[in-house]
């Protein structure tokens, strides 16, 4: 991901960004850590929604 696009995803300037990397640099890695976070979650949804099928397939 871009710094733009970041700065896009979290709806801020991308100057602000800029300036939140130099004076903020634990608020970036939090940033970071919990866009992580949120793919994460999203991939194992995506896991136990299949292992869902398997378990409790539907009756056709």
């Amino acid at each position: 991901m871009t710094k733009k696009e970041l700065a896009e995803r979290i709806n801020i300037d991308p100057k602000t960004l800029k300036n939140w990397e130099t004076s903020k640099p634990e608020l970036i890695k939090l940033i970071y850590l919990g866009l992580a976070t949120e793919e994460h979650i999203k991939e194992t949804e995506k896991y136990i929604s299949n292992i869902n099928q398997y378990v409790n397939p539907k009756i056709k």
